[in-house]
């Protein structure tokens, strides 16, 4: 049957409607991502700690106090701050937090992807043979959820990485001047201003305890940071589901 001029046009009408009442799915974009996140995966994994020991090999070779620097750490994230207490011994001892006030706060519910006990931490272990940088996933998405994806992602692996690169150089240099890393003598070493001065950052050629110039220390944290990304993206992943839609599962981005 052939519609006349005003049928058509109420036709066409009610379809417009329809539109409107039910939108064509918008494809997501990149700045979706990134700022306008809507759901974070606040419980896609089970209580867990997922740790991987990476190497890392680079050569300062500008400063003789430092040079060749072979060493390795371990990355971790956990669901809640309970986690960092379980990626080694010693956490306790040299991080300064008690394990006992962290899983009684932790139970309390005080541990949350807005606000946790321990967000992140980079220090030593094991008799100070080992160091690490650990994350609470859970409070990383919900990091992610209010500041936007990279963002969260950024302060939160510059942040550790800066601490973790001190460690990193310091026992290079330790390394050079005969400690035993193996047994924590990095830790105690007098690099020229007493026992605990660890070397100091900076130009001052006068002061003994100033072994980093300020370059040296720019290039091994962007070195230690590059080598840090790829794992932390994956293990993220897992509290931060767009991370993979992203990426398409593919390490690094």
């Amino acid at each position: 049957m052939a519609l006349s001029g005003r049928t058509l046009v109420a036709h066409e009408d009610r379809e417009e409607e329809k539109e409107k009442k039910e939108p064509k799915e918008k494809m997501i974009t990149f700045y979706d991502f990134l700022s306008k996140r809507e759901t974070v995966n606040e419980a896609a994994v089970l209580k867990s700690t997922e740790t991987k020991v990476i190497k890392i090999s680079f050569n300062i070779d500008w400063n003789d106090e430092i040079g060749r620097v072979d060493d390795e750490f371990t990355l971790a994230m956990s669901t809640d701050s309970t986690g960092l207490y379980t990626i080694g011994q010693d956490i306790e001892k040299y991080c300064g937090i008690p394990e006992s006030d962290v899983i009684r706060d932790v139970a309390a519910g005080k541990d949350k992807p807005d606000g946790a006990i321990v967000y992140g931490m980079s220090n030593t272990m094991n008799g100070g043979a080992d160091v690490y940088f650990w994350t609470n996933g859970t409070r990383l998405s919900g990091a992610a959820k209010q500041n936007g994806l990279m963002a969260a992602i950024l302060e939160q692996v510059s942040h550790e990485c800066v601490h973790l690169t001190r460690q990193i150089l310091t026992r290079a240099i330790a390394k050079k001047k005969g400690a035993d890393i193996s047994k924590g003598e990095w830790i105690t070493f007098d690099y020229g201003s007493g026992e605990y001065m660890w070397p100091a950052i900076g130009e001052d050629k006068k002061n003994p305890n100033v072994l980093i110039d300020e370059e040296s220390f720019a290039t091994s944290v962007g070195l230690v940071t590059q080598t840090v990304i790829p794992e932390f993206l994956k293990m993220a992943s897992k509290y931060i589901p767009e991370l993979e839609q992203l990426t398409g599962g593919s390490f690094p981005i």
